[in-house]
């Protein structure tokens, strides 16, 4: 057999290969030169964390949840769910505590009353938080 004949084959064998390789990693070899050559961003200008507005919004959506499972009828998991709930909520109010600088205890998890205490903080410090649900409401037991 010829060496011209075999190179051929094995062009034409590998050529989808070459061509889908191409395909994918094309993109990632010109944004990788193009990061290369553009001036490095200045760190201390941007904001370390979430925009307040997407954990506010986080922190909302959690809180109805634990009252819509707190105030459920049907007890199978219950438990379990709400202490998730408020491990969730833990996170997001102590996420939200450091962007708004309102102090707390940075070590979770957070006791029932604590977790209470940090959230009226928070909408002390003036983020917009649902008065009715069960966490923020008044009660006795705080």
């Amino acid at each position: 057999m010829d060496i011209g004949r075999t190179a051929q084959i094995v062009v034409t064998m590998l050529s989808p290969t070459i061509a889908v390789g191409t395909a994918i990693y094309t993109p990632r070899v010109y944004r990788a030169v193009r990061a290369a050559l553009r001036p490095a961003a200045r760190t201390e200008d941007q904001p370390s964390g979430r925009p307040i507005e997407l954990i506010a919004g986080d922190l909302r959506r959690l809180l109805r949840q634990h009252d819509a499972v707190r105030t459920d009828t049907a007890i199978a998991r219950r438990a379990h769910r709400l202490r998730a709930l408020e491990a969730a909520i833990t996170d997001c109010a102590l996420e939200a505590a450091r962007a708004l600088g309102v102090t707390c205890a940075d070590h979770p998890p957070l006791s029932t009353a604590q977790l209470r205490r940090l959230l009226l903080a928070l909408t002390a410090a003036g983020l917009m938080l649902p008065p009715s649900v069960g966490l923020i409401s008044a009660d006795r037991r705080l």
